[in-house]
């Protein structure tokens, strides 16, 4: 993976690591979320839903996850990449109640030099995967 890719799939993993954190109320804080989002981020749920960044940091602050919530993350690849931004692919398992939830992602990033990992969120298209 180019240098890109790699701060991308190092986004994916640590912001899924906060999201447990924040979810199970060990970190409520979301600046980091903030900082790792486009203001012009889009993404589209499993169910088809779109929503915009603001719509996204409210729902993640209204989150909440029981102490043993999991989130996996796996097969991450570049699709494709320019000089400033990268379309990556990755599966997310969620471990929540005793149930297992799997989606395909497919993310786009920019190069952004003061985000957390080097890149922000610019889109996310999430697909449920039968588990």
């Amino acid at each position: 993976m180019t240098p890109l890719a790699e701060a991308a799939a190092r986004e994916v993993i640590e912001l899924h690591a906060f999201f447990v954190e924040a979810f199970t109320g060990r970190k409520r804080e979301f600046r980091r979320a903030e900082q790792a989002f486009s203001p012009d981020l889009v993404m589209v749920s499993p169910e088809g839903r779109r929503a915009n960044r603001l719509q996204i940091l409210d729902a993640l602050a209204k989150a909440r996850a029981r102490p043993d919530f999991r989130i996996a993350i796996h097969d991450i690849w570049p699709i494709r990449e320019t000089s400033h931004s990268v379309l990556l692919h990755y599966i997310e398992e969620q471990y929540r109640d005793g149930e297992t939830s799997k989606r395909v992602s497919v993310a786009l990033f920019d190069a952004a030099p003061d985000a957390p990992c080097g890149v922000v969120w610019r889109y996310l298209q999430e697909t449920w995967i039968a588990v």
